[in-house]
């Protein structure tokens, strides 16, 4: 007599079985993930890469658009790269979008799927939402916050003062983050270097330590003919006071990183949109903070300024400039 089919799954096809299943329920559904950036920008891969680590285990068809606002930074370009997105859009017509970063929700979501019928996840936007109108009723999403506040205790372990030097370039996204951290972290007494060639930032590294105790050195994607090994060099030459950075990719240039995970924003994000897909209402899904952070040490650039870590915090944290001379350096 035949078994019946339960009987006879082993416990790896029963689940074989059930994700296929569960899958299934997302067939012909369409998903658009506006990134405000370009492919082979490290954040952007990170969160695409963290969305698709769900969304490639369902039938849902992802249609990934690249705004590209980091590399070309004016406001008509930018208000451009908004229209281009409407029309994806409406020629693609998904069931969710997934907006992320501040352009996508600045010059799509805001001004044009605002309260509409498309249900909106952004993710990544910088500290605030409300700046693009949020909360919307078809609208929800993971705010990107740095550990501030963790990262001025560390660097203030090894300095000899307060005072906090801050070198960016000027962006939609960094003209945020900067406002926040002197409004929030320092007082009003952030002192704040802005640079746009590699030329400016090796200016600005070197004054900006006769100035201040601390200093935090942001991103190098938008500085102009910014050289990696160059940029290594240079920084362990010179560095004079201790560094901090909230990028992974900066961590060659920095004494101490606290560093987000593009990762988790798109996971969650992914994860999201299916809620949504399963009848979810998005306004009914709260708005969140991300959780996790890696903690980045530079011994060579720690050698330079004479500093020992503590044991305990080289336990926890990923070590980098072991060898002699510069690394490769990171890629934004």
């Amino acid at each position: 007599m035949r078994r019946g089919l339960v009987a006879v799954l082993t416990p790896a096809l029963f689940a074989l079985f059930a994700l296929t299943a569960w899958a299934g329920r997302y067939e012909g559904k369409k998903i658009l993930f506006v990134d405000s950036y370009n492919a082979g920008y490290a954040w952007s891969d990170g969160v695409i890469e963290g969305a698709r680590s769900v969304l490639d285990r369902t039938r849902v068809e992802l249609r990934v658009l690249h705004m590209d606002t980091k590399r070309n930074p004016s406001e008509e370009f930018k208000r451009r790269a908004g229209l281009a997105a409407l029309e994806a859009v409406r020629s693609f017509a998904p069931d969710v979008v997934i907006a992320s970063d501040d352009a996508a929700s600045k010059y799509l979501v805001q001004p044009f799927l605002k309260d509409g019928p498309v249900p909106v996840v952004f993710c990544g936007i910088n500290w605030d939402a409300s700046a693009y109108g949020y909360p919307y009723a078809n609208a929800t999403g993971m705010i990107e916050v740095d550990l501030a506040e963790e990262m001025k205790r560390l660097l203030r372990r090894y300095a000899k003062g307060d005072r906090t030097a801050y070198i960016s370039v000027p962006s939609l996204s960094e003209d945020k983050i900067t406002r926040i951290y002197n409004e929030r972290f320092y007082h009003g007494e952030l002192k704040m270097f802005l640079v746009r060639t590699f030329d400016e930032f090796k200016a600005a590294f070197v004054a900006a330590q006769k100035e201040t105790d601390m200093l935090i050195v942001s991103n190098y994607a938008g500085i102009d003919r910014w050289d990696p090994a160059e940029a290594e060099a240079f920084i362990v030459q010179n560095t004079r006071v201790p560094t901090g950075a909230r990028l992974d990719w900066m961590a060659p240039y920095a004494l101490i990183t606290l560093a987000k995970v593009p990762e988790e924003q798109g996971v969650w994000s992914a994860r999201t949109a299916l809620l949504i897909l399963d009848g979810t209402r998005p306004s009914s899904i709260p708005v969140v903070t991300n959780r996790e952070a890696g903690l980045i040490i530079n011994l060579r650039i720690a050698e330079r300024l004479g500093i020992v870590f503590d044991r305990s915090l080289l336990k926890n944290a990923t070590i980098i400039g072991r060898g002699p001379g510069p690394g490769t350096g990171g890629r934004p």
